[in-house]
């Protein structure tokens, strides 16, 4: 009796199999991915009716669209033992059409590439104005600049160093050229970090060091990082009354954005993100892992009611090459909330109280790989603008975004290449430089942004 069970379960999965039709999509000119691609498919039987229409889907990430398919369905068999089927797809930027295709029954997955013409390129005119030279900020004989931060009324935050950062850093602080603060850190510098009230942060491997007035004078002080990244860096900005929250985790694929009105105490969420392609990889590594991962993970769901897949996502495929961090940044301008979805190229418009306005297709990240996009969007604190950094063969591109279109409507070269740590403010572009085979130190420089208002 067992036996026949075995040979009954066998049989009907031989008659039902399932199978896979993929449709990957890729720009005709770079071969690269196209995401969001808007596609639809129809079964057609012999004489090309319309049998049946599938849920419309939206390519990933990847370029690709799984459709799931049964074999044996009535009326999807056609004299050849294949399923005629149209495909519909269409894009803000590429070529729309509708394609007849035939899916063999014989295969369990086949694989269709779709390759699509831009029809609307984006054209951003370069700037590049020899003349302006770039003025030097700060520039020590003994000193190099290893990160810089500039406070909201122009005080300059310097983490320098004479030979070696993780040994002998240090924090300056410079207004109107005068250096008001100098202090040794005491442990081994990583970087500077700004909180969202504008308080200038040094990151080490277990402190955040600030600086703190007391009784008119400067001093070093220090809180445990862990509650620095618990409580403080949430806060992604603030308006008069709320304060705006990220969820964000770099080892997830998917957070939210939130406000907290400080009048009520209550919180309101604005927008979830989610890189749907890296969250289907990351869950799925659960699928691969060795028993005993799995069986650590397991314990791990039944005591904390979080799925075993997250843990072993968070713990080994983040540590892979395939992981990507989700990358949607919000700015607030003039009591209006921008959010850079890039996962779903939309430009989402909130008001100040979380208010959904419009969504703008935005496609200015498309072809990093040519354009040398790198997620990598930054505010002038003091306009209000916002900016997409760009590099190509060691050259920077500073891109100014109209916040109308989610167009970069002009770009400007800076001067020098191979230049760090990039930060804009009051309509220039500060960053960090060393001729190359130099014995120079590491300056700072500004460059004026000849950009005109939208």
């Amino acid at each position: 009796m067992r036996f026949l069970f075995i040979f009954l379960f066998l049989s009907l999965i031989s008659t039902i199999r399932s199978q896979v039709l993929v449709v990957s999509f890729k720009d005709s000119k770079t071969n690269e991915p196209i995401p969001n691609v808007h596609c639809k498919i129809r079964f057609l039987s012999t004489d090309f009716q319309v049998i049946k229409d599938s849920i419309t889907q939206f390519s990933l990430q990847n370029g690709a669209i799984y459709f799931a398919l049964t074999a044996t369905q009535p009326g999807f068999k056609t004299a050849k033992g294949s399923i005629q089927f149209q495909l519909d797809y269409a894009h803000p930027i590429y070529q729309s059409a509708s394609k007849l295709y035939a899916f063999e029954l014989k295969e369990d997955t086949t694989q269709l590439n779709l390759y699509l013409k831009a029809e609307r390129i984006q054209e951003v005119r370069d700037i590049v104005i020899k003349s302006n030279k770039p003025d030097t900020v700060y520039a020590s004989k003994t000193y190099s600049v290893a990160d810089f931060e500039l406070g909201a009324n122009g005080a300059l935050f310097l983490l320098t160093y004479e030979k070696n950062l993780m040994k002998d850093a240090q924090l300056q602080c410079i207004y109107k050229d005068t250096t008001l603060f100098l202090q040794q850190i005491p442990e081994r510098a990583e970087a500077l970090k700004r909180d969202f009230r504008g308080n200038v942060h040094v990151q080490t491997e277990t402190s955040m060091y600030g600086l703190q007035q007391t009784d008119a004078t400067l001093q070093l002080g220090s809180i445990p990082k862990d509650y620095f990244y618990k409580y403080i860096a949430p806060i992604v900005d603030t308006s008069l009354t709320k304060q705006f929250y990220s969820s964000y985790i770099d080892i997830y694929p998917a957070f939210e954005y939130g406000a907290l009105d400080q009048l009520d105490s209550t919180y309101k969420a604005i927008l979830h993100i989610q890189d749907d392609l890296m969250m289907e990889l990351y869950r799925s590594e659960y699928k691969w892992v060795d028993i005993r991962t799995k069986l650590w993970a397991k314990n791990l769901e039944n005591q904390t009611g979080i799925d075993a897949e997250i843990y072993v996502g968070a713990n080994v495929f983040t540590k892979s090459l395939y992981y990507e961090p989700v990358y949607a940044p919000l700015f607030l301008s003039n009591d209006t909330l921008y959010i850079f979805d890039y996962p779903k190229d939309m430009l989402r418009v909130y008001s100040i109280d979380g208010r959904l306005l419009k969504s703008i297709p935005i496609f200015h990240h498309y072809h990093a790989k040519q354009s040398g996009f790198q997620k990598n969007l930054q505010q002038d604190r003091k306009t209000g603008k916002i900016y997409a950094v760009y590099e190509q063969e060691g050259h920077v591109y500073v891109g100014l975004l109209d916040l109308k279109t989610g167009v970069v409507v002009q770009k400007v070269k800076l001067a020098f290449r191979y230049v760090e740590k990039v930060r804009i403010y009051d309509n220039q572009v500060y960053f960090v430089y060393r001729p190359f085979e130099s014995t120079q130190k590491k300056f700072l420089y500004k460059q004026k942004l000849p950009v005109k208002d939208n």
